[in-house]
């Protein structure tokens, strides 16, 4: 999954399209998958599929804004090939962005507990009378 490549090109309406995947885009995919075990399941739940392929084909403006949405998958003529291959793409770059912010959480929770053990040993020993007056 580390080869993602950015830009996917599918033949819609008869001609080249070009769908970049921003940080919208897939910010807009894994909010409609919600967690990472939702991502496998694309696949097999139709009204989610569905959304998450509409959320590539909407067109945008280059920064990734929704310049006109698409209401239906039926609204496109585009092969079932070239669909299939769109959904495991965005499929694949969910996963990853799931799989990185895992790696991220794990690294922080690491530095944090460690962190914390460090704080502890500052304490230092109970309070003891001073030799001085």
């Amino acid at each position: 999954m580390s080869d993602l490549q950015d830009r996917f090109e599918i033949t819609q309406d008869g001609e080249k399209r070009e769908i970049f995947m921003s940080f919208g885009l897939l910010n807009e995919i894994t909010a409609l998958m919600g967690e990472p075990a939702t991502a496998a399941s694309v696949y097999f739940a139709p009204k989610l599929r569905e959304q998450v392929l509409l959320s590539a084909l909407h067109d945008r403006a280059p920064s990734g804004k929704i310049k006109e949405q698409l209401v239906s998958l039926d609204d496109v003529e585009i092969s079932a090939s070239d669909m299939e291959a769109l959904l495991a793409w965005e499929v694949d770059h969910a996963i990853g962005f799931f799989t990185r912010s895992m790696d991220r959480v794990v690294k922080l929770k690491g530095a944090l507990e460690g962190l914390n053990q460090g704080a502890s040993s500052l304490t230092g020993s109970p309070v003891s009378p001073s030799k001085k007056r």
